[in-house]
């Protein structure tokens, strides 16, 4: 079994563009995979950016992922990059890994919007194919709230690569989470949280600020 890490960095598409066939706030604009074996080490790794049909790369955007309007003009629409990545996957039983549904469920809202027929991506799509790991992490270790990749990582003592929200090095990174939480089911994530200090009671007397001090007293 071979396991693949994906992470998608995503546009916004303004109201003003939105129509009865694309009515979604997002669209995506770059793929990152790795590949791991069975033993979850890293073995490939594939990035493409993806051309938007709705969306457009704002200033907030560009700052955010660093990707340009002029690297997704000539890119391959999202139908072309999935077939690209099904192709390079190969003939390998695999499962996908990513950090969040959000990601699938874009993916989801993309194929039907735009009328996706191929059966491999349909094939590739399948609920059973994917493992939402930010699920599993915090199922794991039992948390209150769902954490982002940078707390997740910081937790599980991680370096992360590159940059966070470009699209290959979040996929590496989550690799990294996975490769060392499965490899070590009994590891426990560092806690950042303050111990509580016990109350110290404010119990002076005045007689308390007048010792060491020589004091003399004249009497009458």
């Amino acid at each position: 079994m071979f396991y693949l890490v994906i992470d998608l960095e995503m546009c916004k598409v303004p109201r003003d563009y939105r129509s009865k066939s694309y009515r979604y706030a997002n669209e995506t604009i770059q793929m990152g995979a790795v590949l791991l074996d069975d033993s979850f080490k890293r073995i490939g790794t594939l990035c493409q950016y993806v051309h938007p049909e709705h969306g457009v790369i704002d200033y907030f955007i560009e700052n955010l992922t660093g990707i340009k309007n002029s690297q997704v003009k000539k890119a391959p629409k999202l139908d072309e990059a999935l077939i690209h990545m099904i192709d390079w996957l190969g003939e390998r039983d695999y499962k996908i890994y990513a950090w969040s549904e959000s990601d699938r469920n874009q993916l989801l809202h993309e194929i039907k919007a735009k009328n996706m027929t191929d059966e491999r991506i349909h094939e590739f799509m399948k609920a059973e194919n994917w493992i939402d790991y930010q699920d599993v992490f915090t199922k794991r270790f039992e948390l209150s709230r769902q954490l982002s990749l940078e707390e997740a990582l910081g937790r599980a003592e991680i370096e992360p690569e590159g940059k966070f929200h470009d699209g290959l090095d979040d996929a590496v990174n989550t690799a990294y989470l996975i490769e060392k939480l499965e490899l070590n089911p009994e590891y426990q994530l560092v806690s950042y949280e303050i111990p509580d200090k016990p109350s110290e009671r404010l119990c002076s007397t005045l007689g308390d600020f007048f010792i060491g001090l020589n004091l003399n007293f004249v009497q009458n």
